[in-house]
């Protein structure tokens, strides 16, 4: 009964037929855009010429875009970002890993603990029929003795078959086709070779040091403030360039967000145990060791 239960269960929450109207307004999606990220001029300028050429020609047809890039440098947002500026749902699933097709494909129901794939799964967490779907991790697929779960992939991107997805557990078909799927990888070089063929890679590269410091500036720093209940923090410019030169070493902002929010915390430690009278938050030169200890890179432009 549990069995039967479960799999009726899945049916009815499937969004068949439901779909969010798209709206694409480009001047929005470019604002959008340079709201969540800084530079990467190239990039958005292909984005923007992708939702174009799809809101002119009204085709689902589209290349499917892999956004590939050192970790840190923001595929998932800029992901989340073309789903905000479509107006529609956003839902992501990573294949990190995965060797067994069943993962993708979904489990018969004759197995113990079957489930569907999580393709289905995420239609379901969709809650609508044409969201922005992002796989993570295409670079990390694996082929173990349970299957090619590349293959697998494969029909679910390629437009002549998945307008009748089959899902092993669902054991009836899904129309993918109104699903704009955007991948993202770390590396160009360990995407199957299959899979490669059939999208159009747009590479994202690392931030330099300046544009580091503006990404701290206007982006990290206000939202870790807010995030932490700090009202105040003064961070003089050199400071930044210090931080991202002696101690971060990445092409992302990834740990530049750890390092400033590991400055925050101890500042407003210091707030709360009213350890100095009249302390105000400020992050120079000069204490910026007592807050992140000794440097710990040296950097190759440094006298």
């Amino acid at each position: 009964i549990g069995l039967v239960r479960n799999y009726i269960d899945c049916l009815l929450s499937l969004p068949w037929d439901k779909m969010i109207k798209e709206r694409i307004d480009l001047n929005k999606v470019k604002e959008s855009l340079d709201s969540s990220h800084y530079g990467l001029n190239n990039v958005k300028e292909r984005i923007i010429e992708y939702l174009a050429v799809k809101e002119y020609s009204s085709s689902l047809t589209s290349p499917i875009i892999c956004l590939v890039g050192p970790p840190g440098t923001g595929k998932t947002t800029l992901a989340y970002s073309i789903a905000k500026s479509m107006k529609r749902n956003f839902v992501k699933i990573s294949v990190g890993g995965v060797d067994d097709e069943a993962e993708i494909i979904g489990h018969r129901k004759s197995y113990l603990g079957a489930s569907p794939g999580r393709i289905i799964e995420g239609m379901r967490k969709a809650k609508s029929n044409n969201p922005v779907f992002l796989i993570d991790e295409v670079d990390k697929l694996s082929k173990g003795i349970k299957g090619d779960p590349t293959s697998a992939l494969l029909e679910v991107l390629d437009h002549e078959q998945n307008k009748s997805f089959r899902d092993n557990y669902l054991e009836m078909e899904y129309d993918l086709s109104n699903v704009v799927f955007i991948l993202t990888a770390n590396s160009i070089d360990t995407i199957p070779a299959p899979l490669l063929d059939r999208l159009e890679v747009i590479e994202i590269e690392g931030y330099t040091e300046f544009e580091k410091q503006d990404i701290a500036k206007k982006h990290l720093i206000p939202r870790l403030c807010k995030n932490h209940g700090l009202g105040y923090l003064k961070v003089y410019d050199n400071v930044i360039l210090e931080i991202v030169k002696y101690y971060t070493k990445e092409s992302g902002v990834r740990e530049l967000e750890r390092q400033l929010s590991k400055v925050i915390r101890k500042i407003v430690t210091e707030l709360v145990t009213n350890k100095y009278n009249n302390f105000k938050p400020v992050l120079s030169l000069e204490n910026l060791e007592f807050y992140l200890g000794k440097k710990k890179f040296c950097s190759l432009t440094s006298n």
